[in-house]
């Protein structure tokens, strides 16, 4: 019976939009459900026969809120419908937040102000929010000094792509996206389920992104986080009958085997959304609403038995808020704790912060805010740093982006490059001799000379120091033709120590 009233509610939706009639039905429903993203043009389609209509101007403004997209296209709407006689009393509260996304924080404090004259549901959270507001403003004037850099169409689509995890190496990178070519259908939001794919650098360039096919299903599934050596990681299932557990997989060869449920210590009948291992492998963090917390999710650990299995968790009480925190990461050193929180005053809804352990007291420090632009106006929940802490991978939603949610590295500018140390040498072509005699000249991507290097006349190489880049070279030794090549050299290359590295010159 229910599928047959469906079938008849779609024939009347065709027929009305056929004969060129709207039917609000559409858009109203979509709205219910939560595909915001196929719901816009409805209301849109909606606003140009009807420009006034309040109810229309309002869910309009909540769907940019709630996409992925450009959340700042709701002040129009907003704005719009307080110009109307009656409105929504909400649409101040939701037009402060909308002001954000444009990083106006003095309008987001102003608009929260006439909420205050006639608030609604949302009252007791006002003081708070200017204070938060205030805050924000203050973060956005002192930016962190970073370079972002898309990672391109090899890994993000037009599709969200999110929760980056890299290996300490960076040689692996893991992150989950909703895309059509997973292996689900498109669910009730308008979004293919989260799948798990998998890409790998060389220093140089990020090989097109793959599906992990043994971990991926046609539910939900995604990465919380991976091992630095990239050999562990653990996964977020969600399915019908399992709704929020966390599964671990290990590394076999260049793939990961089938994943299986953490049989102990993490796993309730609540939700547990993230976890990460400790650099020893012998404490697990971990986030869940449990009951007995501080409110929502709140971060967990728990330590390994000598049986292998996890012991009872404990609540990270200095730490949790009452509304939630995620996505726990010790550092490699396990003196810092990275996660995510929207309990704590930030930039937007979630922000990521850290927290250093106090030794002498034997708890977590006050957590600092990372700031902007590391953190935004959207939800900030996972950024992940290389070993060397020179680079950073996050989720963000950036002009000259793909459309949603995109994976970008991070430079942190303030950390002095490493440069890589080079002793280049010559070789005769037909009998491969070494030429103890020449001078190399090198060039940086804009034709300008870097440096002209002398042979050593005892050895006959050439020890050059460069930066990571693409460099032009032009080869000159008596006897033989001018050779001009390129020379690679990648992040990677000065952790090798010395890299060797020969060219062969014609007569």
């Amino acid at each position: 019976m229910k599928n047959l009233l469906s079938i008849i509610f779609f024939l009347l939706v065709i027929s009305t939009t056929v004969s060129g009639q709207l039917d609000p039905r559409l858009a109203d429903d979509l709205f219910k459900i939560t595909n915001y993203s196929e719901a816009i043009p409805q209301y849109k389609r909606l606003l140009k026969v009807d420009p006034k209509n309040q109810k229309y101007l309002f869910n309009l403004g909540m769907c940019y809120l709630n996409t992925e997209i450009d959340k700042a296209k709701a002040i129009y709407y907003f704005e719009k419908l307080l110009k109307l006689k009656k409105f929504d009393k909400e649409t101040y509260y939701y037009l402060a937040e909308a002001y954000t996304h444009r990083y106006e924080f003095d309008k987001s404090i102003n608009a929260l102000k006439e909420y205050k004259k006639n608030p609604g549901k949302f009252e007791t959270e006002i003081n708070a929010k200017i204070f938060g507001y205030e805050l924000a403003q203050n973060l956005y004037d002192n930016p962190v000094p970073v370079t972002f850099e898309n990672l391109g169409e090899n890994i993000n689509s037009k599709y969200p792509d999110y929760f980056p995890f890299v290996s300490k190496d960076e040689k692996i990178l893991v992150f989950t996206t909703r895309r059509k070519e997973g292996k689900g259908h498109k669910e009730f939001d308008g979004y293919y389920p989260s799948d798990i794919f998998m890409t790998k650098f060389n220093g140089f360039n990020f090989s097109a992104a793959k599906p992990i096919k043994a971990l991926n299903t046609t539910f939900d599934d995604q990465c919380v986080s991976l091992s630095e050596d990239g050999s562990h990681m653990f996964i977020y299932y969600d399915n019908i009958e399992n709704a929020g557990d966390i599964y671990e997989s290990e590394k076999t060869g260049a793939t990961y085997s089938r994943k299986k449920k953490i049989k102990e210590g993490v796993n309730t009948a609540s939700v547990e959304t993230s976890a990460s291992l400790s650099s020893d492998g012998k404490t697990l963090f971990f986030a869940s609403n449990k009951k007995g917390g501080k409110g929502g999710l709140d971060l967990y650990m728990t330590r390994k038995l000598p049986n292998g299995e996890w012991a009872a968790s404990q609540p990270i009480e200095s730490l949790n808020t009452d509304k939630n925190e995620d996505f726990p990461y010790l550092s490699p050193d396990g003196k810092t704790l990275y996660f995510a929180s929207n309990g704590y005053p930030g930039l937007g809804g979630y922000d990521v912060y850290k927290s250093d352990w106090n030794e002498k007291t034997n708890k977590w420090k006050s957590p600092k805010n990372l700031g902007f632009p590391l953190n935004s106006s959207y939800d900030d929940r996972v950024i992940m740093f290389s070993d060397d802490h020179k680079h950073a991978y996050l989720t963000a939603v950036r002009p000259g982006g793909y459309g949603d949610r995109d994976i970008y590295r991070v430079t942190l500018d303030k950390v002095e490059k490493k440069p890589a140390l080079f002793v280049l040498s010559l070789k005769d072509a037909i009998s491969s001799n070494k030429i103890k005699n020449g001078l190399i000249i090198i060039f940086d991507k804009n034709d300008e000379i870097i440096g002209e290097y002398k042979a050593n006349p005892n050895s006959g190489t050439f020890t050059v120091i460069l930066e990571p880049g693409i460099y032009n070279i032009e080869i000159e030794s008596k006897g033989y033709k001018l050779e001009t090549t390129t020379l690679k050299v990648s992040e990677f290359d000065s952790d090798k120590g010395m890299n060797m590295k020969s060219f062969t010159l014609s007569k």
